[in-house]
């Protein structure tokens, strides 16, 4: 009985409100629908098209790209969701969110501040929160954690990811078995779904068929034809013949998307680089963070966060 005592000592004097569940930011989540872009103009976070015109004025906080339809936005350290239009639609009242998948997003309230729960777009709780990890839903499934005692002890005291119970749940909140790695196929001609295998990944179909052997330290999903995967602890991408079209050389990479990968060029920094692997955008951002939407993608140099077109220039917003 020592250690759940402690803990609950622990838990009750000395964790802040959401100190091991933060959504916000959550994982970057790709744009779907409007070209629409998140950009803060002196001080105020609004949404820009891709030439840089403002089409919902700056008035928010911060906020988070569109998904489903809605993007999260805050107003007085309270989150709510806009549409397409700028309409408020979820009045702000969270204290913390995720982007919507397939119509349910994560949710905090100060009554549960540790807890992760779920909305629907309506903005109604579909399952209260109870968890410490909650995933966005694929394919109607969502994985979900609930942190051990000795998980949250590791964290006060060593400054590690909390240890959680995990468990996959549908879109009630009732459990449900792991899904196989094919249960995320998405209807795509000839998709491959990566699956890990004794700590290797590999690649299977939609029917669950293994068409890659199991030889990668790490393999993403296929984007446009190439995966990224990484042999030595270097990224590479390989076709779906599991051969390599570009050979392992990057420290990090992303997808490709419109022809272009971001990819980390040694000491220059991050840059974009062709199907052929020819540097296209040279290395010199400190971090990119999501591909090429509609010609424009996020970077960030010396301190400055905004958005490129395809030659490197900035697109500056108009009315700034």
């Amino acid at each position: 009985m020592r250690i759940p005592i402690l803990a609950a000592i622990v838990l009750m004097f000395f964790i802040p409100s959401a100190s091991y569940s933060q959504l916000v930011p959550p994982e970057r989540v790709e744009p779907v629908g409007p070209p629409l872009f998140v950009v803060t103009v002196k001080g105020q976070t609004g949404f820009m098209d891709p030439a840089g015109h403002l089409v919902i004025k700056p008035a928010f906080e911060r906020a988070l790209p569109f998904h489903d339809g809605l993007a999260a936005v805050q107003r007085q350290g309270q989150w709510g969701f806009i549409d397409t239009t700028g309409r408020m639609v979820i009045e702000p009242q969270f204290i913390s969110v995720g982007s919507f998948s397939e119509g349910l997003a994560k949710f905090q309230v100060k009554r549960y501040p540790d807890k992760l729960g779920y909305i629907d777009k309506t903005g109604q709780v579909v399952i209260q929160p109870q968890f410490d990890v909650a995933e966005d839903f694929r394919n109607g499934v969502a994985r979900v954690g609930v942190a051990t005692y000795k998980g949250i002890l590791l964290s006060l005291i060593a400054d590690v990811g909390v240890e959680c119970h995990y468990k996959f749940i549908d879109r009630n909140g009732n459990r449900v078995p792991e899904p196989p790695p094919e249960h995320y196929a998405t209807g795509e001609q000839d998709e491959l779904i990566p699956f890990r295998k004794q700590g290797l990944y590999g690649y299977v179909n939609a029917e669950g068929q293994v068409v890659i052997e199991p030889q990668f330290e790490y393999a993403a999903a296929f984007s446009e034809g190439l995966a990224r995967a990484y042999k030595n602890r270097l990224c590479g991408y390989i076709d779906k013949r599991g051969e390599w079209a570009i050979t392992p050389r990057f420290e990090y990479a992303n997808d490709f998307s419109e022809g272009l990968a971001g990819v980390k060029l040694g000491e220059e920094g991050w840059g974009f680089i062709d199907r052929s692997g020819q540097a296209v955008v040279p290395g010199r951002y400190g971090w990119i963070y999501d591909g090429f939407r509609h010609g424009v993608a996020e970077v960030a140099l010396d301190r400055k966060q905004g958005y490129i077109n395809k030659k490197g220039d900035w697109i500056r917003p108009q009315g700034e």
